[in-house]
């Protein structure tokens, strides 16, 4: 089989990709590990950016005429 390339990505051409192929992916990582205060510092960030986009949405809205133009 001839390769694409020898760098960092060796691979053969007709070699798979993103784990598209059945079996174990070659290329996968350690699992990672994370404590719950880890999760839970991960969650409240997330939740938080979510409520300050769902608010600049809602004051986007009302900002906006009800009907026609400015």
């Amino acid at each position: 089989m001839s390769k694409i390339t020898d760098g960092l990505n060796d691979r053969h051409k007709d070699s798979t990709i993103a784990q598209s192929g059945p079996g174990l992916p070659d290329d996968s990582g350690h699992p990672i590990e994370a404590t719950d205060q880890d999760s839970e510092r991960v969650r409240a960030k997330f939740e938080d950016d979510a409520r300050k986009k769902v608010k600049a949405e809602i004051d986007e809205q009302v900002e906006k005429p009800e009907r026609g133009t400015a």
